[in-house]
């Protein structure tokens, strides 16, 4: 039998879209759901709709991202006189 602190989905899960194999959509230990007698996401179309609307939702930029935009951009600034910049090009 799985334990409590199992995270993946059991059995009963089994047919349920928000069944990862690995891992569940909606909650983060499901076999508790099930000890109560019956799962609250088991094959709940409002809750897998938002998970979905969730998903298409474009991520905000990491630290890194942006740094690496800027720096590029910075690559193409000319300087005053006219030449271009060579910052991140070896002379």
């Amino acid at each position: 039998m799985h334990s409590n602190s199992d995270s993946h989905p059991i059995g009963k899960c089994k047919g349920c879209p928000m069944n990862l194999k690995k891992r569940c959509t909606v909650f983060s230990r499901p076999q508790e759901q099930w000890s109560h007698g019956h799962c609250k996401g088991y094959m709940n179309e409002a809750l897998y709709t938002h998970y979905l609307e969730e998903q298409m939702q474009i991520p905000p930029k990491t630290h890194k991202e942006l740094r690496q935009e800027k720096a590029a951009e910075l690559k193409t600034v000319s300087h005053q006189n006219g030449t271009v910049s060579r910052t991140g090009k070896r002379w």
